[in-house]
């Protein structure tokens, strides 16, 4: 390859704000490509014009086509590697055998202008994106700050995002709607979010994004990492259909999750492992599996109390409830309705390697079934029994209340090359 791929940053203005570097760079560009809107910033452009097109993989393949002999320009919003198409760019170069010199100029992003307008400092707002992502999982990464900026799209609009929060009862956000951020049209309003549902933005610009600001310190509905039983909705009079307090923080430890990690809860009942997994997993995607119809209003309402909008409630019965699941990289079972063995067998095939199993037994024949089948499969668990015992007035005094030994299993799957 003989040309060169040169991606270019434009602001909403247009060429004002383009450095001398960047406006060289399109004069001796022989190819031009973009999307219509900015293209049409440059009607005196001479040569070649690339308009972008959906799926990506055919424009992409169109540049590089042409960068095989040609100077290719492609033009590009703010900051072209800031969840733009520059991701995409380098990904395809890196998949090639030879690939053109690409070369980045950016401009300002929305993000830069929209905190420089506000007199947010960068590095105390993270940046977060539902743009062309799903909605799901958004409440849960702003349990990590105070201060963010959020990318917006057509579908996962200002209103549908204020309406989101509110769902799960995450009212207090200082909200500023920033519109068309570098071009004449610039605009900033601030909403509360109950406001911003209403729909009181009436008709907004098409490139805007969110800043979010947090009012209330309490993270996680105030619930925080790790709850008490009675901040769980339970089925009574069976209160029990919990993972004690206790034995929760073992089990949850145990499973050794990380930010991203996915996670089964395999009889969830009132869901209380799989919602404290995905509080350490924020950032992943946590699956609470229950048969039983009687627990499914208690798995809802702990799911929008406890701000876990990444947990999915899956009603139905392991292990054919299983089998659409992304592959975890943790896996918790409290319950298994008679289907030990072939739950073992689905889990430990679609576990990830490294990844941990953690079972929970509560009686002596589920205690000596799990110890066989691990036995049977060469399956070397590590198994803790925990014994608690919680204090309990008594009259004027205290004393202790023994809760149920718990046996925990825990299985972890080795990579090939252990």
């Amino acid at each position: 390859m003989t040309g060169r791929i040169r991606l270019i940053g434009i602001g909403d203005d247009g060429c004002l704000s383009l450095t001398s570097r960047a406006i060289n760079a399109i004069a001796e560009a022989e190819v031009l490509a973009g999307s219509q809107r900015h293209l049409a910033f440059f009607p005196q452009f001479q040569g070649q014009k690339l308009s972008l097109t959906t799926p990506l993989e055919g424009y992409l393949e169109a540049i590089f086509a042409a960068a095989e002999e040609q100077e290719v320009c492609v033009l590009a919003s703010g900051d072209p590697l800031l969840y733009g198409i520059g991701t995409r760019l380098h990904a395809y170069a890196d998949a090639l055998p030879t690939a053109p010199e690409l070369e980045c100029i950016p401009s300002l992003s929305s993000v830069q202008l929209a905190c420089a307008h506000l007199g947010w400092t960068s590095q105390q707002t993270q940046l977060l994106s539902v743009h062309g992502r799903p909605l799901d999982g958004l409440v849960a990464q702003l349990q990590q700050g105070d201060q963010f900026a959020l990318l917006t799209d057509r579908d996962n609009s200002p209103t549908v995002i204020a309406r989101h929060l509110l769902e799960f009862d995450e009212g207090h956000w200082q909200l500023h709607l920033c519109e068309a951020m570098g071009g004449p049209a610039q605009r900033v309003r601030e909403f509360s979010v109950a406001a911003l549902a209403r729909g009181d933005a009436g008709d907004t610009a098409p490139l805007n994004l969110l800043l979010l600001k947090r009012s209330d310190p309490a993270r996680w509905g105030g619930l925080g990492l790790h709850s008490q039983d009675d901040d769980f909705l339970k089925r009574t009079p069976q209160r029990g259909l919990i993972t004690k307090a206790p034995v929760r923080a073992v089990a949850v430890a145990n499973l050794n999750l990380h930010a991203d990690a996915v996670v089964w809860d395999i009889g969830a009942g009132s869901g209380s492992v799989g919602i404290e997994a995905a509080k350490q997993a924020w950032k992943g995607r946590s699956f609470a599996i229950e048969c039983n119809p009687e627990c499914f209003f208690q798995l809802q309402g702990n799911r929008l109390a406890h701000r876990v909008d990444h947990l999915t409630v899956i009603q139905g019965r392991a292990p054919q409830a299983l089998t659409e699941l992304p592959a975890p990289d943790a896996v918790f079972c409290g319950g298994s309705r008679g289907e030990m063995e072939p739950i073992i067998d689905v889990v430990m095939a679609r576990l990830k390697p490294g990844g941990r199993f953690v079972l929970s037994a509560v009686t002596l024949e589920s205690v000596a079934e799990i110890h066989r089948l691990c036995q049977s499969r060469q399956l070397e668990p590590r198994i803790l029994m925990i014994n608690c015992a919680q204090s309990q007035p008594l009259a004027h005094y205290t004393r202790y209340q023994s809760d149920n030994p718990i046996h925990l299993f825990i299985i972890e799957k080795k990579a090939k090359s252990q």
